[in-house]
Parts: C-alpha cells; structure tokens; sequence
C-alpha cells in the first residue's frame, strides 16, 4: 500500500475539488460508475469491455481509453489509506493494460485519448512501482514521442490534444531518466505550444473557450518542465499572449462569447490571476485593470469590438465580433463560420452563434451547427462550393481611439462564380451597427440558373420578433433593436422547431434552446449582377425613436440630436447601396 503519490501525479493532475474526487471514487467503487463530464456517464462491470455505451456520447466512449477517470480511486486511495480503492485502481490498470496488447483501435492511441493515459500510467507506474504499468506508460510514450514536431519551430497543423501526449511523454522520460527522449519531448511541446497560439495570441481552434483551455495546458507543460528541472520558455509568454486575446473575446456580461465550440459562460479558477486584464475580465470588473483596445483583429480569424470597457448606466454596452478564416489550419472545434456576425447591447445577446451542442458525432444537429447556414453569416445558394478557399480580411480599421467607427471587410472566396464581401462599420457616435454585404457574381452558364444570396440571422432563445411599421424590430423586456434593410423583399422568420436543425442554440452543454432566423433571398440574375445588401442593427429602448435612412451612397442615422451619414464602405466594387 503506497503511502503517498508519486511526484509527478500531482504535476499533471493538480488537485481542483477534495469532495469531486471523494464522491468520483466513491461512485467508481460501489457502482462503477464513470462521470465523464460534458462525455456522459459510463457504467463499469466488474472486468469492462471499454465498449460504447448508449449513456455516453462519442467523445466519453474513446474517452474510456484516456483512464484518467480512475485517478480518484488512486487519489482518494491513497489519501485515506483505503486498500480496496487501490485495488481496484491497480486492477482497472491492469485490465485495460492486458485488453490492449496487439493492435489498437485507431482511437485508442490517438488524439487527447493516448495523452490522457499516458499521463495516467505515469502517475500510477511511479505510484504504484508496478513493472506491468510501468512497461505500458512507457509503450505509450514511445508511442507519444513518434512526433518530430520539434524539428520545427512552429508545429503548423497541430492542435491542444498534441500538448497533452507530448507532457505524458515529458513526465515518462523524465521519470525514467531518459534524457534524449527528454529532451525530445520538449522540443515537441515547445514547437507544438508555438503551434497552438498565434504570434498575437489568438488560438487555432477557432473558439475562445479553447482559448482558455490551452492556457490551462500550457499551465500544466510549465509546471512539468519546472517538475523536470528544465526552462520553461517560451511556454510563459505564450500564456501571457493568450489573455489579452481572451480578454477581448469577453462580451459586457462577462461571458466568453460563444464562437466555434465555445458557449456562453464564465471564465473559472484562477485564469490570467496574475495578469491585471485576465484577472478584471475572470473576477467581472471587481479587480484587475480593464484592457485598453476596443477593437482588435486576430490571426486566428476573430475581430472584436466594443462601445468600451466601463460602459455607464444608460450608455452603450455594444458588444460584437466577426468571423474569417485563420491563417493556420483549423481543427475539428472550428466551425465554417466565415462572415459570421454575433451582436451584444443592452445586455441582450441579438445575434447570436448557435454553439457546439455536444460532441456526438451521430447527432445530425451537432453537424448542423458547425456548418456556415447554422451561423449569422451569408451562403450561396445552387452554386457549387469549396469551403477550403476561405475567408480572407481585406481590411481593418479602427478609429476608436477618437471615439470614431470601426471598419472591417471580409472577402468570401468559396463560391465558385460568386464572389462576397462582407463590410461591417460600427457606428460609436450613435450606437450602430452597418452590414454591408456585396455580391459580384459573374455570368453563369446552365446551371447559374436560380442563384440567390441568403442572408441569415441567428436569433437567440428569449428573444421576440415582430414589426413596428415596415421595421422588423427584436425586443426582449423594453430593450429594442431595430433591423433596417435595403431592398424591397421582405424578411422570413423561421422558428427552431422539433425534429428541425435550424434555430437551436446551445444552452449548457448537451442542451437546446429554440431560437429564430431571420432571412432573406436575394436573386442572382443569371447574366450576373453586383449588388449591395445593406442591414442596420439599431438598438433602442422602448419609446425611443433612432430613424434609419439607406441611400445609394450611405446610411444616415439620427440618435439624441446627432444626425451621422456613413459612406458606403467599398464603392470601388461598383454597387450601390440597395
């Protein structure tokens, strides 16, 4: 019976909750019972199987391959000096270990899965000093360290699970006294780290919430490599990086807003507590210094802009982002959200991003979600498509430090003979936001026939639609907001329906809220056309009046006595506003 942990189990896996892991252990040893968070549950038999099981989701059924979940019983075992919960610790080990001797299921070793029990087997080899467990953690970093990330400085491609297998094989080697494949190891998580945040800070996995996890890991490779004697760098400055673009990624209610897998929620522990901008944004302004920027651009194809940091009571708390491709690959948490558009004001979410669902590859909503039409974003309609062309910035300008507009335009390159841009102008002097959406689609042949825009407009759970007028107008409470459109057709309302993929949102993990989209089709002649697609968001109280005027040249917008005309965005492209 150990009678304490080996050193690098609390490395790895620091301690968060004493109770989670009384109660995790708990429930392992009685009823066998896996709780795999945001995975589902997942029930053991006295010798498992590791076979799918309906109570869990794709994710939890490879995540039985990670074996993490039974470190309470070790954790908690070892604590109290409770023999039947090694026991079945060392046993479970054991199983799995014997279960897995040939060939493995390509799930098995791969992705955060291999990491994970890498790690685990670490943690329990050094613990435990058993030669069977001690011979599979080190199978499993041989199979970790087969990655030559480090023969380059920035491991293009990769993703947050590679850090995870690259700590497992740093903790293995460094256990075991190898310091070539040491060493390897770190060259690896170095090139890898480089790899997963960008020279400004923004992720590869285009969504914030990922954002904040990999600074969680990276947390955890420089506690490794102080745990294995070794600098740290760049690994502290690649975390600094990354809480300025979280920051910036934080709506007015303090939520990270929700983009790619990424939902709606706080941020939690002790995120960015010793940088002054991370710590205002995690404790909601209570402490720490609020960012200065209020509209940022990032390589990881993410604009944010905002009124301002400290918005006063009856002022405006805008709130908004924009989508394009990232100049890095993206993984399977990003979404194909280019020309995406989410707004925030007066403390409502107007138009939002509909989130991950769950990770259940078998869910048609899941795959729904990840997909350009699930987002406020533009499609093509009865136009061939190729989606790795991207989203390109044309540009992106900013005269916030004067209280001036925000001017961002996206280029649409994956429609085969219609090009889009995608113009979007904030308007601080009267709180307002201008898309501007052009359309240059060349002559087709045949099969141009029917070609249209489709504008969408993802509106969240909570949120009512109706007209005021000739003005579609969102409101929720007294909060308002105004949607003016060039053009003469009308919007359609499409509400989230049963049995349907369109309008669900994301509400805690695993749950769905009904929301609306709002829509329209525009036709494409087929000999061709260049348009201009004009929609103003206008958020109000009610009772106030902000009249909208759309002209050929600009939009004029008139709000507490200030009359503003903003000019077309991008005239060069030859249309008129609509």
């Amino acid at each position: 019976m150990p009678t304490a942990l080996g050193s690098w189990c609390r490395t790895i896996f620091p301690q968060t909750s004493a109770a989670a892991e009384r109660v995790a252990a708990q429930a392992l040893l009685s009823t066998g019972t896996i709780n795999l968070g945001k995975g589902g549950t997942y029930r053991l038999t006295e010798h498992p199987d590791w076979k799918p099981q309906a109570s869990s989701d794709t994710s939890g059924d490879r995540h039985v391959n990670s074996l993490n979940w039974a470190l309470p019983l070790l954790f908690r075992g070892v604590q109290v000096q409770n023999q039947a919960m090694v026991d079945r610790f060392r046993q479970l080990m054991l199983y799995w270990i014997n279960d897995h001797q040939g060939p493995r299921n390509s799930w098995v070793d791969s992705s955060i899965y291999g990491g994970l029990r890498t790690e685990t087997l670490v943690c329990a080899a050094q613990t435990l000093n058993d030669p069977v467990i001690t011979a599979a953690a080190i199978r499993d970093a041989q199979t970790m360290i087969k990655s030559n990330a480090g023969a380059r400085e920035v491991a293009v491609g990769s993703n947050n699970t590679d850090l995870i297998r690259q700590t497992g094989a740093l903790a293995a080697f460094c256990w075991t006294g190898d310091i070539g494949l040491r060493d390897k190891a770190w060259r690896n998580l170095v090139s890898i780290a480089n790899g997963v945040v960008q020279p400004d800070g923004s992720d590869v996995e285009g969504s914030p919430g990922y954002a904040v996890y990999i600074e969680k890991l990276l947390q955890g490779v420089q506690s490794a490599a102080n745990t294995c004697g070794i600098p740290a760098e760049p690994v502290p400055t690649l975390r600094n990086k990354l809480y300025d673009f979280v920051a910036q990624s934080i709506r007015p209610d303090f939520l990270v807003e929700s983009i790619g897998d990424s939902i709606n929620e706080s941020l939690k522990g002790s995120f960015g507590a010793a940088d002054g901008q991370a710590e205002w944004v995690r404790t909601s302004g209570r402490s720490g210094t609020p960012p200065a920027p209020i509209y940022s651009v990032y390589d990881g194809g993410y604009v944010f802009g905002r009124a301002g940091w400290q918005p006063q009571p009856g002022m405006p708390d805008s709130f908004y982002s924009l989508r394009s491709s990232s100049t890095r690959p993206g993984t399977a948490h990003t979404h194909d959200d280019g020309t995406g558009l989410t707004f925030y004001s007066k403390g409502v979410s107007w138009i939002g991003d509909p989130g991950p669902f769950r990770y259940e590859n078998s869910d048609p909503l899941r795959a729904y979600l990840k997909t350009r039409a699930a987002h406020s974003a533009l499609t093509v309609g009865k136009t061939t498509r190729s989606k790795w062309s991207g989203v390109q910035r044309l540009s992106a300008q900013s005269d916030w430090a004067t209280g001036g507009n925000d001017t961002t335009c996206l280029q649409d390159n994956t429609w085969k003979t219609v090009t889009l841009v995608r113009c979007t102008q904030y308007v601080r002097s009267v709180d307002a936001m201008i898309v501007t959406d052009y359309v240059n689609a060349a002559r087709g042949g045949k099969k141009a026939k029917g070609r249209f825009t489709w504008q969408r407009w993802q509106i969240p759970s909570g949120v009512d639609t109706g007209y005021e007028g000739s003005t579609l107008v969102l409101s929720k409470g007294d909060k308002k907001l105004d949607v003016v459109k060039s053009g003469t057709d009308v919007w359609v309302v499409d509400h989230a329906q049963a049995g349907k993929k369109q309008g669900w949102f994301t509400g805690t993990w695993g749950t769905k809220l009904p929301g609306q989209v709002v829509n329209r089709q525009v036709p494409i002649p087929k000999q061709g056309v260049r348009q201009a697609l004009v929609t103003v968001f206008v958020p109000r109280n009610s009772g106030e009046s902000v009249p909208v005027t759309i002209s050929a040249t600009g939009v004029t917008i008139s709000r507490n006595g200030q009359t503003i005309t903003t000019p077309a965005p991008m005239p060069q492209l030859g249309a008129a506003l609509l």
